[in-house]
């Protein structure tokens, strides 16, 4: 026998092959495909029977952190922690930075209303984008003569200068309920991250 026979014989079975597959599976019903998915459906464990998540905006992810509990600090994968501090007793401020740029602030309110239990209860959470390009986001601002560091914001200045004033967007935080909102940034100033 010669090489052109086994190659051709081979070609052959290789075919025969390819369509045996492909007639066993289109025989197949849609209930025996149905029950083959469904295979480990009920087991939540299973990862491969896991459908692919749906990605999270970044929106949800903050929403999802309200209410959470810890003790001490609070780490987040895929955040860097880029400080905070005390607002005002009992409400804390914290700050985090993801690799692309966005920006995740969380407020909390310690167990003790004089701030100093290391027990702590997220009360709200904003994510905004990567600050403009000259900007740095800032968690300590304030607004007028009042020293309370409950303002945040976008926000420019001169490296000599202690406040920087040019701010693009501000946001503060209530004293009362710890919650997060937008505001005028007239009239609000930022530390220099420098000084």
């Amino acid at each position: 026998m010669n090489y052109k026979s086994i190659g051709s014989l081979a070609a052959i079975c290789a075919l025969l092959l390819t369509i045996a597959s492909s007639a066993s599976a289109q025989t197949e019903t849609p209930d025996e495909t149905a029950a083959e998915t469904d295979v480990g459906a009920g087991e939540e464990t299973g990862a491969e029977a896991a459908p692919e998540a749906t990605p999270i905006s970044d929106e949800d992810f903050a929403k999802s952190l309200v209410g959470k509990t810890y003790t001490g600090s609070f780490e987040l994968d895929g955040w860097t922690n880029v400080g905070g501090g005390l607002v005002l007793p009992p409400f804390y401020v914290q700050h985090y930075s993801r690799e692309d740029g966005t920006v995740l602030v969380l407020t909390a309110k310690s167990a003790e209303e004089d701030g100093s239990s290391s027990d702590f209860e997220i009360t709200d959470a904003l994510t905004t984008d990567k600050p403009h390009k000259g900007y740095t986001f800032s968690t300590a601002c304030m607004k007028g003569e009042d020293f309370t560091l409950r303002y945040m914001g976008e926000a420019s200045g001169k490296d000599g200068a202690e406040w920087w004033t040019n701010l693009r967007k501000a946001w503060e935080i209530d004293v009362e309920t710890g919650k997060i909102s937008s505001v005028n940034a007239r009239g609000v100033k930022c530390t220099n991250p420098n000084w």
